[in-house]
């Protein structure tokens, strides 16, 4: 009757546990075995082989714990003389992961996605490289389950994040309705993402009705030869950023000329520990402060932080008419403002204005990505860095993307 119970409780389909052989307070080690005899499923070639086996030995495997203690299954596993291939091989049995079964390989999976590999494993009493292992095997099978049909989307977002030093990067391609990676690959620009879309098809590029980026040459080029019928919309955000280091380089500029001229002055406010206070918007009683002692002090600076100011009213306009309007009249000035990092900056507002005013239309932003992106870092930071970059792209999956078990279940 013992025994019938602890067979009832762990539950392997046609399996029986036959012999308790250790119980103590840590582990439960059982013996199990077939109910009804099968003939084995080649691991080789996925047949099932009536006849020649080769051995059988005992196959120490993990299952889920009982009452805190760890659970052992001693199975006995045949070897069977493969027919396709003339070897011989370990006969497959569904429930198994080589030394663990399906369900405690999942209940790693489930706790790394919330955890570090190392905190997975000091609760499992695991070793990191078993984990890893483990983990690995789980998001591969769910990968090919899962992303190697891929839908297309219809807005979607790229953007690449650093995972190494040295300019080593992946790219991510976000699903902007589902708030999800659909799709990542090692590296950047146009090579990446045109593997993105061939993977998807002129048919799936089709279905594509805009794309976010911010401006890459790459990713412009790339989505403007596959993706035709979509509208690209370079992101406001990155917009901005733009503004900001143009800003910031005049900053740089005046107050080098500043320290040379012993302007004590215009060097404290033009210090980089008042370049927050520049960046911010004109709202705010020390911004206003500093604007008019800039415009006395120095005309430069002033007219550069008017300019970043002016560029704002452009996302204020209520229509795309009046946005490009708006936006024609600030190329002209600062064309006309003669400093170099904004008549620059002028440049290639005039070459991207299209993308600049495509957000009128349909009203998307990268927000979703640099979301996304920071997760990632948080991911990296966890783990103290990646060495194996497809199994970063697996996790980055299971944090952001498809491959999470909070979609899963």
């Amino acid at each position: 009757m013992q025994l019938n119970t602890i067979t009832e409780l762990l539950d392997i389909p046609n399996y029986k546990v036959t012999h308790v052989i250790h119980n103590d307070g840590n582990s439960l080690h059982f013996i199990v075995e077939q109910i009804e005899r099968l003939p084995p499923l080649c691991s080789g070639c996925g047949r099932v082989h009536a006849g020649g086996i080769h051995s059988v030995w005992m196959n120490l495997i993990e299952d889920l714990p009982i009452s805190g203690k760890r659970v052992f299954l001693h199975v006995p596993r045949r070897k069977v003389h493969c027919l396709e291939d003339d070897t011989i091989r370990v006969e497959e049995i569904p429930w198994l992961r080589k030394r663990f079964s399906l369900r405690f390989a999942k209940q790693v999976y489930r706790l790394t996605a919330i955890t570090t590999n190392q905190e997975a494993g000091w609760y499992l009493g695991l070793d990191d490289e078993t984990v890893y292992r483990i983990d690995k095997c789980m998001l591969e099978t769910l990968a090919r389950e899962k992303l190697d049909s891929l839908v297309a989307p219809t807005m979607m977002s790229v953007d690449e994040v650093s995972w190494q030093k040295r300019h080593k990067y992946v790219t991510n391609v976000i699903d902007i309705e589902k708030r999800k990676v659909i799709w990542n690959h090692n590296g950047r620009g146009k090579v990446v993402l045109d593997k993105f879309y061939r993977k998807l098809g002129s048919d799936g590029c089709a279905n594509i009705q805009a794309v976010a980026s911010d401006g890459a040459r790459g990713f412009l080029s790339s989505t403007k030869t596959f993706a035709k019928n979509a509208l690209i919309v370079l992101d406001h955000f990155h917009v901005k950023k733009y503004l900001n280091d143009a800003l910031d380089t005049v900053r740089k500029e005046e107050l080098h000329k500043a320290r040379k001229e012993n302007n004590d002055e215009l060097c404290k406010i033009l210090h980089c520990n008042q370049r927050f206070i520049l960046m911010k918007s004109a709202k705010g009683k020390k911004k206003q402060d500093l604007l008019g002692k800039l415009a006395t002090l120095n005309e430069r600076v002033y007219q550069a932080m008017l300019l970043k100011e002016q560029f704002l009213s452009v996302y204020a306009a209520k229509d795309r008419q009046t946005a490009q309007t708006t936006l024609k009249d600030w190329i002209v000035a600062a064309m006309k403002s003669k400093i170099s990092a904004f008549v620059e900056l002028g440049n290639k507002f005039f070459r991207k204005r299209h993308f600049i005013l495509n957000y009128f239309i349909c009203n998307i932003t990268t927000a979703i990505s640099e979301g996304i992106n920071n997760k990632i870092k948080r991911l990296s930071r966890m783990a103290y860095g990646f060495k194996d970059v497809y199994y970063f792209l697996l996790k980055i999956h299971q944090h952001c993307g498809m491959l999470n078990p909070r979609i899963s279940t």
